[in-house]
């Protein structure tokens, strides 16, 4: 019998040996594809000028430098002028496309593209015209998930889980997964490899923790065992714990669900006590709610606070949802018959997470009052699996979908089916040669909902500079810079605006008022021409003075030109960035004849700048479309004076982060070549999806 026993212990240990060998196998593969990948590395070369030719490349290599300095009008004149001397110079008319792509102008992009697939076929181009066709579409609408990858408890040495209980994902795409009987934290990087393994220390690690949750780049989470909350940083660093066993304020019996208010309050379902206590982030009590009247209740568990204020229990004895305001107030309760032991509840798009141990998931839209079950999918092995017993769920700014499943140990991960159909949208906006050999490129690098991709690690970038290859760069994201906005302010220069300005201060303070030595704004005046009235400064009392002393224009205005400008002048600043523009609201005749709606949308967004309008009226056809444009640049249309919604103003723009990488490296190239041109191709790879990028430069002379 022991020696079966024995027999069986081993065939189990040689099944699972394989099973980690076949995972490191298959992560070295992936890591040889990024190093060696042999897909489209063949370099772009100047073509042998012939005699009478050489203008061509005089007009390229003026064209490139100013592309790199965001001078698109002069760089497209010269890629023109290149193309008219040699029609097949395909380098000219590649840079040509880039150039139209980042004006604004994405249908001569796309024809750019299209007559260099003809003429030269390359897979390259094939991706940037599919990305360009479902732009031009606006494709951006979320496909249904499909199962994308899962995490195993076991699946990484030193970063093992057991029984997880909830899970989060931080700005950046970093996936944290919360283990009761391991006691600990495990963070994942986007592309799913560990970087962190945390319990608190010596004599203060977790003994059972069962939810947590993510406030300034702090993690609380509640350790139902020892009935404590504990507080880390993200990078996994011990902050501090309060609490202790009791039915006293600040004491606990079973700690579970905790969330934390924008207003910086902190929730905490006391499951013993049969309680939400509240606190502030110092870990001061503040008081207790939940004990009596309709709003009493049994066992609380998950808990959660929408963007209003409202709070979210789960009240698992009761099976039921329970709401309150932040003072605790009981507002109203959500039932559903299948609810047996309803554990966690999440907000994501305004719908309710629920998982219930046993029901499964459930999703809950208040707008449409629907109900609906997650349901079976296909996993890896193509069977079809439900969920064991889901505990929580979690979702990422991809749109990616996380649950987790407590009896399995494994945390399985959905994601959008059309971000998985092909290659990611990289793009190469600028090569930065003023420390030569020190190379530096800005990569924007996004999925196919045209989103920002964050968090990606260095290892995930690879450049190949004509045949040499460079799998170990610098990467360096704009955390630096995004402590400051720079903003656009472009006013209609109009009686109706001439009329109110003394009153601007007052719905414009808020932004205003609110800026910092390091943040900038620049006025631009849209009348019959766009006039630039205040370069970028600080000093808010002469940005009152330039609109108060402007003298209004009658007949035409020119605001597509202005809100033109204020993107070109705003698309080569770093950090957050807005278009603010002040409107009547009322009918301008030919206002976007010289720069169309379309255009300055596209310009807008293929530089990450939102498009905000502040207008005196509320409806009318001109209002229809400065709504249009707000909505389309991921902006806001907001009706001033007296609306209040200004009172954001800062906050929004603050965090419309600046999202693109710069990634650096030291070229194998000797300066003595000075005057050659180097060709540049930029893998990224993420969540096992490849993206390629091509761009170059000439060697500088004078070095």
């Amino acid at each position: 019998m022991f020696l079966e026993l024995r027999k069986n212990q081993t065939k189990l240990e040689i099944q699972k040996g394989m099973q980690n060998f076949l995972k490191i196998s298959l992560r070295i593969g992936i890591l040889i594809c990024l190093i060696c990948m042999p897909f489209f590395t063949a370099a772009d070369e100047l073509p042998d000028f012939r005699r009478g030719k050489s203008k061509a490349k005089d007009n390229f290599k003026m064209g490139l430098k100013y592309f790199h300095r965001a001078q698109f009008g002069a760089a497209k004149e010269n890629f023109i002028a290149s193309l008219s001397v040699m029609e097949d110079f395909h380098l000219a008319r590649k840079f040509l496309s880039d150039t139209y792509f980042l004006s604004g102008e994405w249908q001569e992009s796309l024809n750019e593209l299209e007559i260099l697939d003809r003429s030269r076929k390359n897979p390259y181009w094939k991706n940037r015209i599919e990305v360009l066709r479902l732009l031009i579409a606006g494709e951006g609408k979320t496909h249904p998930l499909t199962f994308y990858n899962k995490i195993l408890g076991d699946d990484y040495r030193g970063y093992r889980f057991e029984n997880p209980t909830d899970a989060l994902v931080d700005e950046n795409g970093n996936l944290f997964i919360l283990s009761f009987k391991t006691g600990n934290i495990v963070k994942f990087d986007t592309n799913g490899f560990p970087r962190g393994n945390f319990k608190g220390g010596f004599a203060r690690s977790m003994k059972g923790p069962m939810f947590f949750t993510l406030f300034k780049n702090n993690l609380y989470v509640s350790d139902f065992t020892s009935d404590k909350i504990y507080v880390f940083n993200t990078k996994g660093y011990f902050k501090t714990r309060f609490g202790k066993k009791g039915t006293g304020k600040g004491e606990f019996i079973g700690p579970a669900g905790i969330a934390v208010s924008s207003r910086e309050k902190i929730y905490i379902a006391d499951s013993g006590n049969n309680r939400i206590q509240k606190y502030d982030l110092d870990g001061n009590f503040l008081q207790s709610f939940g004990t009596k009247g309709r709003g009493k209740l049994y066992s609380p568990a998950g808990i959660t606070v929408s963007e209003d204020e409202t709070i979210y229990v789960v009240d698992k004895g009761h099976r039921r949802i329970v709401n309150f305001d932040d003072e605790g107030n009981y507002i109203g309760e959500l039932t559903h018959p299948d609810f047996i032991r309803p554990r966690s509840i999440k907000i994501y798009n305004n719908k309710l997470y629920i998982t219930d141990e046993d029901a499964g998931l459930m999703i809950y839209d208040p707008q449409k009052v629907e109900w609906s079950h997650f349901p079976s999918y296909m996993d890896e092995t193509g069977k079809y699996n439900t969920l064991l017993r889901p505990f929580s769920c979690a979702h990422d700014y991809t749109g990616a979908f996380y649950t987790i499943d407590n009896a399995r140990h494994r945390v399985d991960i959905f994601t959008p089916r059309n971000t998985l159909g092909s290659n990611l949208n990289v793009f190469v906006e600028k090569v930065i040669l003023n420390r030569f050999p020190d190379i530096s490129l800005l990569v924007n690098v996004k999925d196919r909902l045209n989103k920002n991709l964050k968090g990606i690690n260095r290892s995930a970038f690879r450049i190949i500079e004509n045949e040499n290859i460079y799998p170990l760069v610098g990467l360096a994201d704009m955390k630096r810079f995004n402590d400051r906005i720079s903003v656009a302010f472009v006013f209609e220069n109009s009686p109706a605006i001439h009329n109110i300005s003394e009153k601007i201060p007052g719905f414009m303070g808020h932004l205003f008022g609110s800026f910092t030595e390091k943040d900038r704004v620049e006025v631009i005046r849209a009348g019959n021409d766009s006039v630039r009235v205040y370069d970028f400064g600080y000093s808010v009392l002469d940005v009152y003075s330039k609109i108060r002393k402007s003298q209004a224009e009658k007949g035409f205005i020119n605001l597509g030109k202005g809100i033109f400008e204020g993107i070109s002048d705003l698309n080569d600043r770093l950090g957050p960035k807005a278009l603010v523009v002040l409107v009547s609201g009322e009918k301008l005749d030919n206002s976007f004849k010289q720069y169309d709606i379309i255009r300055n949308i596209q310009y807008a967004n293929a530089h990450s700048i939102p498009i905000i309008f502040l207008s005196l009226k509320g409806d009318g056809e001109m209002v229809s479309q400065y709504k249009d444009m707000a909505e389309k640049t991921d902006g806001l249309f907001i009706k001033v004076p007296g609306s209040q919604e200004e009172k954001n103003l800062y906050k929004f723009i603050k965090s419309k982060k600046d999202k693109r990488y710069i990634v650096s490296y030291r070229t194998k190239t000797a300066s003595e070549l000075g005057g050659k041109y180097m060709d540049i191709q930029v893998d990224v790879f993420h969540r096992r999806i490849i993206g390629k990028a091509r761009t170059g430069y000439f060697v500088p002379e004078d070095n």
